[in-house]
């Protein structure tokens, strides 16, 4: 009866191989990482770090929120994470208070303070919290981009 020896020569290129394939997976996975912070956080740290404000505006059954918050904002994460300190505001949500310019506001009534009426919207504050502008509706990434380069330059 024969018997073939194994052989493990290719074992060590597959293993070098594998952790290279997972480094790079993992890398990658951070890169589209985002870097939310709660909304009273968020004006905090804009001061601390001199960036703006991007507040994503949403609700809970709104699909374009969703679509931009698993795809849009990934797809710009180096720019979002490097440039902006990024907080979520839940329109619907009338049980917490968020503080905003000496204020105590329900989400809602915050998001109506920042001129907000329909959603998905992105609304950019200054540094110290001062509205600069907002935008309505779903955005594509390539759109987006421009805008985001366009107030980043001004910090």
């Amino acid at each position: 009866m024969y018997h073939k020896k194994l052989s493990f020569k290719w074992l060590a290129p597959c293993i070098v191989i594998l952790v290279g394939l997972i480094a790079v997976d993992s890398v990658l996975a951070q890169e589209k990482e985002l870097n939310w912070a709660s909304f009273e956080e968020a004006m905090e740290l804009a001061k601390k770090e001199d960036k703006p404000i991007l507040v994503d505006v949403w609700a809970p059954w709104c699909g374009w929120c969703k679509k931009m918050q698993k795809e849009v904002y990934p797809e710009l994460s180096n720019t979002l994470n490097k440039k902006f300190i990024l907080t979520h505001l839940n329109r619907d949500d009338n049980e917490t208070k968020k503080h905003f310019q000496h204020y105590s506001l329900t989400p809602l009534r915050l998001a109506q303070k920042l001129q907000v009426q329909s959603v998905p919207a992105i609304v950019m504050l200054s540094e110290e919290g001062e509205y600069l502008f907002h935008i309505t509706g779903f955005v594509q990434p390539e759109e987006l981009e421009p805008l985001l380069e366009a107030v980043a330059a001004k910090y």
